[in-house]
């Protein structure tokens, strides 16, 4: 019997996008699989059952985010992301894991806590909140909402300590030189950057790889032998540069450069006198575990590392199918992370996806800069799915994009408003009647004699685009392209739209309107199945308008005639727009 914690669930079948249609005409067949008490403890891991099945869940995790401020918009991206990876997978039928968090150790937060007064533990439960409160208020799917300070992921931290050790990779030794206490980590002498400041005379001292000032220290700590590991990575690298292990390549190659230039032993402790907001090093109280080892643990303490025997955990949901991450922390997640796992022999993430940053007019967002965008106050004002559509059209895995909530509006209203709610609206128009077409269709799509054969072939492409939309949508959605797979559905949606002013079903004779009005509907319906993952809020509102029932949303469903039973009440005067028109 193999178990894990509680996941969204559809079917566990492998899916390549050419099998999609094969194996989703299997899934509304299936039975709901029975959830089984996971047995771990109930304070620290809500939403932890464990499911009884085959094959284990895809495993979506965001970076778990520092408590040191409150939430904005690059926070809420990353959760978005995370999130629609997880949504689609669904969607086309395995079950799914979603995990995100905080990191609430180290340095900074105790810093944070000092100075607003406020005891380190309090401090983090009411900023930990604050980004609970966002994944829920953004219509998050996360399985689970992970804390550092959880008693289970402290014992798995321990345990990845003592495994380490055990296998003769971690020593004690004396440290010194440059540490940027806001990355909380040493840089060697090449990859620090001197500054003159004109303004004060003095020369100050830069990470080169985030820009964070770092200051010249020295310490008794115990070191992780990462100068070992360059061979193995490598080897890693090298096998899993064909299916992109880190994405995209251009991100990859900077890691793979990096790692060749040789490494240098990991500092994975701190003196306890120095700070004490961690967890402690097993059998060594004087020593404090050093937060990117304790952090990054998160991942597998999830999937009960710590909890479970070896044997059960190599039947966990682990390895993760993707972390989602920002850019300014890749060599954390795909040098030091790898590196650990590689020593403690565990198996590797598959992949990991690095987002660029979201900047204000060309700088980067931070709070010192006093220019964060209020993830919140952008949702309030536009709409929880409009900021998200907003994000996941512009794809920054590549380079940086500027946030601005003006455009947010402007996409809202042409992309959302115009191409998308409005053919629905026209669609569940009082003046026809969905369900007297479905009721009228047969096969072949008959239209009146009327019709040009230039009408005909332009609707026989559209229903070509829509019967192989999942597909199409699939293969941006494996290369980790939300941005291609949305602008995939808008370009069908654009055709939609010439489809229905090509048409003009508002001047067409009672007699010759129902097989309009029937390619009308199958395009709304199937456009909207297929939003899902991407925009669940407003797609569901469509499907409702369209009296879609809801066991027909999943991807076998997205077809012209999977379904000829929705309609009903679909044409009812005064019913609302799927996307309201903001005065």
């Amino acid at each position: 019997m193999l178990v894990w914690p509680h996941c969204s669930r559809r079917v566990v079948h492998s899916v390549r996008t050419g099998d999609l249609a094969a194996i989703v005409t299997r899934s509304s067949t299936r039975e709901r699989r029975r959830f089984i008490s996971s047995g771990t403890n109930d304070a620290n891991n809500e939403n932890n059952g464990a499911i009884e099945k085959n094959e284990k869940p895809f495993y979506v995790t965001t970076p778990i985010f520092y408590v040191n401020a409150a939430p904005h918009i690059g926070h809420l991206y990353s959760m978005v992301l995370a999130d629609t990876f997880k949504r689609w997978q669904q969607f086309i039928g395995k079950d799914s894991f979603l995990l995100t968090g905080t990191d609430e150790h180290g340095m900074k937060v105790q810093q944070a806590a000092d100075k607003v007064e406020k005891p380190v533990k309090q401090f983090c439960d009411e900023t930990s909140q604050l980004f609970k409160h966002l994944a829920t208020t953004a219509n998050i799917s996360s399985d689970r909402f992970i804390r550092t300070t959880d008693e289970d992921h402290r014992e798995a931290v321990q345990k990845l300590w003592t495994t380490l050790l055990e296998k003769g990779y971690i020593y004690k030794g004396k440290h010194e030189g440059w540490y940027s206490v806001s990355d909380e980590t040493f840089y060697p002498e090449s990859q620090i950057n001197r500054v003159f400041d004109q303004a004060s005379g003095v020369t100050k001292v830069y990470s080169t790889e985030t820009g964070k000032e770092v200051e010249w220290a020295s310490e008794e700590n115990y070191f992780f032998a990462l100068s070992r590991m360059r061979e193995p990575l490598l080897e890693f690298y090298k096998s899993r540069l064909s299916d992109s292990f880190v994405f995209p390549y251009s991100q990859f190659k900077v890691i793979i450069d990096s790692v060749e230039g040789g490494l240098s032993d990991l500092s994975i402790s701190r003196p306890s006198s120095r700070f004490t907001w961690g967890i402690p090093v097993p059998g060594d109280d004087s020593q404090t575990i050093y937060v990117w080892l304790d952090a990054l643990a998160n991942y597998i303490s999830a999937a009960g590392y710590g909890q479970l025997s070896s044997n059960e955990f190599k039947k966990s949901m682990w390895p993760a199918d993707i972390h989602v991450v920002g850019k300014d922390i890749t060599r954390f997640h795909c040098i030091y992370w790898p590196a650990f796992l590689l020593a403690a022999d565990l198996p590797l993430p598959k992949h990991v996806v690095v987002h660029s940053h979201w900047l204000m007019n060309g700088t980067k967002m931070s709070k010192s800069g006093g220019n964060i965008v209020d993830p919140h106050a952008v949702m309030a004002i536009a709409g929880v799915d409009s900021v998200r559509y907003y994000l996941l059209r512009h794809n920054i895995l590549e380079g940086d994009g500027d946030f601005d909530t003006e455009k947010v509006l402007e996409r809202r209203q042409a992309d959302l408003v115009f191409k998308y709610s409005n053919l629905v609206s026209r669609t569940c128009s009082k003046s026809f009647s969905i369900e007297l077409a479905l009721s009228h269709t047969l096969k072949g799509y008959p239209v009146s004699h009327t019709r040009q054969d230039k009408f005909l072939a332009f609707q026989s492409g559209l229903i070509a685009e829509a019967n192989s939309l999942v597909d199409n949508v699939a293969k941006h959605m494996d290369n980790f392209n939300p941005t291609g797979a949305l602008r995939e559905i808008w370009d069908v949606l654009k055709k939609a739209n010439q489809y229905v002013d090509y048409a003009t079903p508002w001047n067409t004779a009672p007699g010759n309107i129902s097989p309009t009005i029937f390619v009308m509907a199958e395009m709304c319906r199937i456009v909207s199945i297929v939003l899902q993952p991407f925009l669940p809020t407003y797609s569901g509102k469509a499907l409702d308008k369209l009296s879609v029932s809801a066991d027909r949303r999943s991807a076998e469903y997205a077809k012209f005639e999977a379904d000829m039973t929705y309609g009903k009440d679909a044409n009812l005067p005064n019913r609302h727009h799927v996307v309201e028109r903001l005065n």
